[in-house]
């Protein structure tokens, strides 16, 4: 069912007013003794646990655009056109090992994204963070900033200053006795399993309500045995036989997939054959996105049809000189471009110039079900037109890793969504100061472009939408001329449960959150559960 894999230490259930529910959010390799929420590597990321320890300002209601929830921070404003921002922190909460929760708190981890560009991964310029008293931060801004406040308020896990302040490398520390706001803490740990427990410091009385999340690891096969069985409480993908599977046992099975992003062919800009356009209109007329959705994703992710890359919910976003490009399935015109390009076929039927063949390779976890399904479909429509593909699959860390280093041909993977404005979509794709060095945090494929930067950074300053849609059009220009990526489908925030242990789970009729495992709003959904029983 997932696009992970497990293998529980042991099964879901309540016993002596405990209960414990099993959770997978990957595809379960080895865990690793880290969670740092900084590190990309670290488990807390791999599995998107990283809210149950460490809190954000704010969180987000992803499937009700504008819906938000004050969290560590009651309430917020701008002021100074945008270029100031002021929290009002929550009173009364407590770190897990008893300390309070300050502003000093807060200061310490922006400071630290300001200081050290590693684990500055959305690059927010900040100019000063500044405590006002024991519960209020004021932060200002070269710039206007307002768009960076989904990752400010959201995406940035806040750290404890007593502890943090004494650690030399913060983005490479091995943190094996995490210490959080949030409603678990650490209990035990093994290369199968790690175990959240409640945290008795917790700042929301009476809550979670259940217990334990026991986060499992394993083989595919060793998780459809969990699934069959019902003995997988949560977890995150997708299968042909959801539908299937619910009708099995509807009292306690079920799942929800909303969208939430793209998925996109991320090519590497700088590897051939990808970092030629030609190649690149080519792949996208060659991919059979429908056919591809349907088998490899199982029917639960539509196509994208637009070739800015927005989403059906952004049309009004499209500028009118962008609005009749579309997506299209055209092997015959992608030979036409290929041959055009100067590409002619060898004796083993695939296209080569000067010398070098069109041979690229799709690297994405083996444990991504869909995508590995998809590359095989991808596989076979590209050599249609000449071009040779290589699936290969590797483990999340090694992925992790290559991607940030820029050591890959091209990867399928799912945009930044925020919350459901293009500016996040485009900003992860086209933001060449998310892909310095060799850690990018975004823009994997390299994309650089003086024209896209420029654009981006018009839309945080605008003061008019007529600006704001004018420097979209320009983003958007850039998709449909230059492909820096080949926009697939929607991203469906994979999420399917049990109804065997725990109740109030997020759904269509009440759209509180997503049901995936994954990201900051599983805390959301973990404090809305409630034992059965």
């Amino acid at each position: 069912m997932l696009t992970g894999c497990a293998n529980a230490g042991s099964s879901g259930g309540t016993s002596a007013g405990s209960t414990t529910l099993t959770v997978n959010n990957n595809e379960g390799e080895p865990l690793t003794d880290n969670f740092n929420p900084l590190a990309e590597t670290s488990t807390l990321d791999v599995y998107g646990s990283w809210s149950m320890i460490y809190e954000p300002l704010v969180q987000y209601d992803i499937q009700r655009p504008g819906v938000t929830y004050p969290w560590l921070a009651t309430s917020w404003a701008w002021s100074n056109s945008d270029k100031t921002l002021t929290f009002n922190l929550r009173k009364g909460v407590t770190w897990s090992d008893g300390k309070p929760f300050t502003s000093a708190d807060v200061v310490y981890t922006f400071d630290l994204m300001k200081r050290v560009p590693a684990v500055n991964v959305y690059g927010i310029s900040f100019d000063t963070i500044t405590a006002n008293g024991k519960y209020q931060v004021t932060m200002t801004f070269a710039k206007p900033a307002y768009t960076n406040f989904y990752y400010i308020a959201e995406s940035t896990p806040m750290l404890p200053e007593h502890i943090w302040s004494k650690i030399s490398n913060p983005a490479t520390y091995t943190d094996t006795d995490p210490i959080g706001t949030g409603p678990y803490v650490l209990k035990t740990f093994t290369p199968q399993d790690f175990v959240l427990t409640k945290n008795t410091h917790y700042w929301q009385h009476g809550l979670p309500k259940i217990t334990n999340l026991e986060y499992v690891a394993g083989t595919a096969t060793s998780l459809q045995n969990m699934v069959n069985n019902d003995t997988l409480d949560w977890s995150s993908g997708g299968d042909p036989g959801a539908q299937k599977w619910v009708k099995q046992n509807p009292k306690i099975n079920h799942y929800w997939f909303p969208g939430a992003g793209v998925v996109a062919l991320e090519p590497n800009l700088n590897k051939w054959p990808l970092d030629n356009l030609a190649v690149r209109k080519a792949v996208s007329l060659a991919i059979n996105r429908t056919l591809v959705g349907q088998r490899g994703e199982f029917g639960y992710e539509t196509p994208i049809t637009s070739a800015t890359g927005l989403l059906p919910s952004q049309q009004s976003y499209v500028a009118s000189q962008y609005s009749s490009d579309k997506l299209s399935y055209d092997p015959a015109a992608a030979r036409q471009v290929l041959a055009k390009a100067g590409f002619k076929a060898g004796s083993n039927g695939i296209l080569a110039k000067g010398g070098k063949a069109l041979d690229l390779t799709i690297e994405d976890p083996s444990g991504f079900v869909d995508y590995e399904t998809d590359c095989q479909i991808i596989d076979g429509e590209l050599k249609a037109i000449g071009i040779a593909v290589t699936c290969d699959g590797v483990s999340t860390n090694a992925w992790g890793s290559d991607i940030a280093s820029g050591n890959f041909d091209s990867t399928l993977r799912w945009s930044d969504y925020g919350n459901g404005d293009p500016y996040y979509l485009y900003n992860g794709w086209l933001n060449s100061t998310l892909a310095r060095g060799s850690n990018a945090s975004d823009d994997f494929e390299r994309w650089s472009s003086s024209v896209s930067q420029q654009a981006l950074a018009t839309y945080v300053s605008a003061s008019s939408t007529t600006s704001r849609q004018s420097a979209l059009a320009t983003l958007e220009g850039i998709m449909v001329q230059d492909v820096p990526v080949i926009p697939l489908f929607d991203a469906a925030d994979w999420g399917t449960y049990l109804t065997k242990n725990a109740t109030g789970w997020a759904s269509p009729s009440d759209p509180y959150a997503d049901d995936s495992p994954g990201g900051s709003y599983s805390e959301i959904v973990a404090l809305h559960l409630r034992p059965v029983g």
